[in-house]
This record gives structure tokens, C-alpha cells and sequence, in this order.
């Protein structure tokens, strides 16, 4: 009788050592799920960035126009519909030693911008509609 009385008391510490494991082992799969999940994560974020790198790498403008500090920048896109141009303003400068740009122009700036605007207009052959639609 004596040893099952000693089986008896140690169930209590069997059933703690149990539960503790079961707990250890529930913290063990969240763990595993969250390298995992991360993991993807990672993978996801590297492969969309070097494609928006390849994507940008091939696509290059077919001209720029400048002048004084305004630039014109011309871009030749292609869909199913045919191809067509977009333009692209910005104003470079340097500060601190490094080329920056901004879309803000001062008065004099926004007069080399215009002018930047009528050579890409005339040397891309955009076409004007001069009449208005009422």
C-alpha cells in the first residue's frame, strides 16, 4: 500500500511536468510560425523589390530637355492600345554637394521651364488642339 500512496503523490508533479511540456511545446509551434511567417514575409518583400528594380532598369526616358535648371523629360510608353509619350518636369539643383530635385520653380525657373516645354513640344511633334470644346 505504501507504494501506491508514493504513485499517488507523485501524479500531481506528473500532471505540472505534463502540462508544463504541452505548454513548452505550444510556445515551440508559435515560434516555428512566426519564423515562418516571417520568413515568407522576407522573401516576398526581396523578390517584389528586385523586380521593381529590373522594371525600372529596363525602362529608360527616350530624351530630356533642359534648360538653366528645369528639365523636360520624355518617357515612351507601350500597351495594347499602341504607344504614346509622357512628359516629366523637375527642376535639379545641388545642395550640400548632391543633385536633388524638386517640381517647385521660381519665377525665373518656371520661364526656363516653359522654354524646356516649347523645344520638347516642337523637336516631339506633340500635337496642340487650339480649338476649344463648348
Amino acid at each position: 500500500m505504501g507504494s501506491a500512496f508514493r504513485e499517488i503523490r507523485r501524479m500531481p508533479s506528473a500532471i505540472m511536468r505534463t502540462e508544463h511540456n504541452q505548454k513548452a511545446i505550444n510556445n515551440n509551434l508559435k515560434m516555428k510560425k512566426l519564423i515562418t511567417t516571417t520568413f515568407i514575409l522576407a522573401f516576398l518583400a526581396l523578390t517584389s523589390y528586385s523586380q521593381d528594380t529590373t522594371k525600372t532598369a529596363k525602362q529608360r526616358p527616350i530624351t530630356t530637355y533642359k534648360v538653366g535648371s528645369a528639365k523636360v523629360i520624355v518617357w515612351e510608353n507601350k500597351g495594347e492600345k499602341g504607344s504614346w509619350k509622357n512628359f516629366q518636369v523637375e527642376k535639379i539643383y545641388q545642395k550640400d554637394g548632391k543633385w536633388k530635385t524638386t517640381n517647385s520653380f521660381n519665377e525665373k525657373e518656371l520661364l526656363e521651364l516653359k522654354a524646356a516645354i516649347d523645344r520638347a513640344i516642337a523637336e516631339e511633334s506633340v500635337k496642340v488642339n487650339t480649338t476649344e470644346e463648348k
